[in-house]
């Protein structure tokens, strides 16, 4: 009976301290979706053209690699019927040698386009968190999820604020910009 009495007593207590806690301080959480982020924020879409800027100049060169090797491939399909064996073998050779040529030249390209966009993607997933972190303080949140969550409630999602929060901080670096 007394084993009782103070599992009793001391159930009640934390029940009510728990109680005097949750009215005291709600704990205030937000979720936020990065892949929205990193695919709307102004920042992501000043990566995004910079690096099509950057690799456009590669990217031509590659599809007049590859319209140049069409046109002497169309050449060799119109001419092999009046070519010598010899002749033949050589331009084939020429076209394989071209053939490799191209898929080298495309495979580098593509391995810096990645290493570039690997490294625009640290820089923004950085000033992601740093907004994240700023809307956090803003809003007094005690804690902000992202990544691998299953459903939110509209009411805990901060994407937009952050969102918009990024949209700002673009505006603002613009403006001192133009000064």
């Amino acid at each position: 009976m007394v084993k009782f009495l103070k599992l009793f007593i001391v159930s009640s207590m934390l029940s009510f301290s728990a109680n005097a806690l949750a009215e005291e301080s709600p704990v205030k959480l937000g979720v936020v979706n990065v892949a929205l982020l990193l695919e709307q924020a102004p920042q992501a879409k000043n990566a995004s053209s910079n690096l099509e800027k950057e690799f456009s100049p590669q990217q031509a060169e590659l599809k007049s690699l590859g319209s140049k090797f069409e046109k002497q491939q169309s050449d060799y399909q119109k001419n092999k019927a009046v070519m010598s064996d010899s002749q033949k073998m050589t331009k084939e050779r020429e076209l394989t040698m071209m053939t490799r040529e191209i898929q080298r030249r495309r495979n580098d390209v593509q391995e810096l386009l990645n290493l570039r966009r690997n490294e625009e993607l640290a820089k923004l997933q950085s000033i992601v968190n740093d907004a994240i972190k700023a809307i956090g303080k803003q809003q007094s949140f005690d804690l902000i999820l992202y990544e691998g969550i299953a459903y939110t409630n509209n009411r805990v999602d901060v994407t937009q604020d952050v969102l918009k929060h990024l949209q700002d901080m673009s505006n603002k670096q613009r403006s001192e910009f133009n000064k």
